[in-house]
C-alpha cells in the first residue's frame, strides 16, 4: 500500500478524473440549444448526442471495471483519461452532428474506463477510517460536479 501522503495525492488526481467525467455528462443538456444552432443538427441527432454517451458508458462500466482489475487500475485510468480527453477535443472541433455523435461515443468509452477504476483505486488504497473519508471525498466530488456541470454549460454557451 502506498504511503499516506501518496494515497491522498492520488485521491486528488482520482477526484479530478471523476470530475471531468461527471461534468461532461451533465454539461450537455444546457449546451444543446447552442449545439443545435452552431451545427444545425436534427432532433434525431440531438437525441443521439445526448444518449450515445450514456448508452456506451452504462454498457461498458462493468466490462472496464473487470478489465482494470485484471490489467491494472492505474493503467486503465490513464488510458481512459487519454481516450476521454482526445474524444473531448474531437467533440469540441466537430463541424457536424454525426462527428459529434461519434465523439460522444468515444467519450463514453473513456468515461466507462475511468469511473469504475476511480472507485476501485479508492477502495484498494485506503483502509479503516481513512477509507470512509476517501469515499466521502470521492462521493462529494461527484455530487458537487453534478451541480457544477449545468452551471459551466450555461456559462460556456452564453
Amino acid at each position: 500500500m502506498p504511503t499516506s501522503r501518496t494515497r491522498w495525492i492520488g485521491l486528488v488526481f482520482v477526484s479530478l478524473a471523476i470530475s471531468l467525467i461527471i461534468v461532461d455528462s451533465t454539461i450537455i443538456n444546457v449546451s444543446i440549444p447552442a449545439i443545435i444552432e452552431d451545427l444545425q443538427i436534427t432532433s434525431t441527432q440531438v437525441q443521439w448526442v445526448q444518449e450515445s454517451y450514456t448508452l456506451v458508458f452504462a454498457a461498458l462500466l462493468l466490462v472496464f471495471g473487470a478489465l482494470a482489475d485484471r490489467f491494472g487500475r492505474r493503467r486503465m485510468l490513464i488510458v481512459g483519461m487519454g481516450v476521454f480527453t482526445v474524444a473531448s477535443v474531437f467533440a469540441g472541433f466537430s463541424q457536424d452532428g454525426d462527428v459529434l455523435i461519434l465523439a460522444r461515443v468515444l467519450q463514453g468509452f473513456g468515461g466507462a474506463m475511468v469511473l469504475p477504476t476511480t472507485l476501485s483505486l479508492v477502495n484498494a488504497n485506503f483502509q479503516g477510517k481513512e477509507r470512509g473519508i476517501a469515499f466521502a471525498v470521492w462521493g462529494s466530488t461527484i455530487g458537487g460536479m453534478v451541480a457544477v456541470g449545468p452551471l459551466l454549460g450555461g456559462w460556456l454557451t452564453t
